[in-house]
């Protein structure tokens, strides 16, 4: 039984030894192939190890860029980094989950290694490394990004209210939306952005286009859209405002109402769960006394 262990333990290791050196000479045959992309990043960082932790990265992503699930996974979180108002692309963001969770494996597959078996460390690095890259860091990001939709999705009839009082007293629509990017929340950030876009050359309406489509909230990009279609066929921008105020509080409350209907299907589970707890509560002491007085 030992010996069969022991012929084990030494596979195992073997086994570990072996991907571990697969790694490193595939990197140096990357370090060959891609010589070229070497020099370029190491002109552009003084130090070698950030240099050549940069270098893993952009060689990690290119290699499993051609599989469906990794480029399902740039596109998704190209979307939520707009959405959560990141400045960063989408390839950086997932090669950096690819490092990290490179990183991670490495160190799960080592002390997992030392404390139990070389085989469980590589399942278990392996397994640790994939899930962050793929699933955690963006189910994290993608967190975010829907907390930062609703913040805006909560502000967005105060912002049709100040637009429609700054028309009333003599204002343009441009003054309307500078007046609400004053404010400290992600609409008024975003609405920065779209008023720089502006600045810069962009048309009001390519602007708005912009801020929906980076938002990604449907309600958003109705409203957005009507504005433009009313600046385009000269109709009055207030009571466009008005209208577009009273269908989103007309749709924000069948969304409530729904809620509501549904919340008793939901709370259903944990209702028997604090009924059950409840009965545990108040029968247990009795089931410990008729135990421990012998009568079971």
């Amino acid at each position: 039984m030992n010996q069969t262990l022991l012929i084990a333990q030494v596979a195992a290791f073997i086994a570990t030894s072996c991907t571990v050196l697969f790694i490193g000479f595939s990197i140096r045959d990357a370090l060959k192939r891609r010589e070229q992309l070497w020099i370029k990043i190491r002109a552009s960082h003084v130090s070698k190890v950030e240099a050549g932790a940069e270098f893993v990265r952009t060689v990690l992503l290119e290699t499993v860029r051609p599989m469906s699930s990794v480029q399902k996974l740039l596109r998704q979180t190209q979307k939520n980094l707009l959405r959560a108002g990141v400045g960063r692309n989408a390839e950086d963001y997932v090669a950096d989950g690819l490092w990290q969770g490179l990183l991670g494996g490495i160190s799960i597959m080592l002390a997992v290694s030392l404390l139990s078996s070389p085989v469980s460390g590589l399942l278990l690095g392996t397994a640790g490394g994939v899930l962050w890259a793929m699933w955690i860091k963006p189910s994290m990001l993608d967190s975010n990004a829907t907390q930062r939709s609703r913040l805006i999705y909560r502000r967005i009839p105060y912002a049709l209210d100040l637009s429609v009082l700054v028309l009333e007293t003599g204002g343009t629509l441009r003054e309307g939306l500078e007046e609400i990017s004053l404010q400290n929340d992600p609409l008024a950030e975003e609405l920065r952005i779209t008023l720089l876009e502006m600045d810069s050359g962009s048309t009001q309406a390519a602007a708005l286009r912009g801020m929906g489509q980076r938002v990604g909230l449907e309600s958003l990009e109705t409203i957005l859209t009507a504005i433009n279609r009313g600046e385009e066929t000269g109709a009055p921008m207030v009571a466009t405002l008005i209208t577009q105020a009273e269908m989103f509080r007309e749709r924000r409350l069948q969304e409530i109402e729904k809620m509501a209907v549904e919340a008793p299907t939901k709370m259903t589970f944990p209702n028997m769960m604090i009924m059950v707890s409840v009965l545990l509560l108040i029968i247990g002491p009795l089931l410990i006394q008729l135990v421990s007085s012998g009568l079971f």
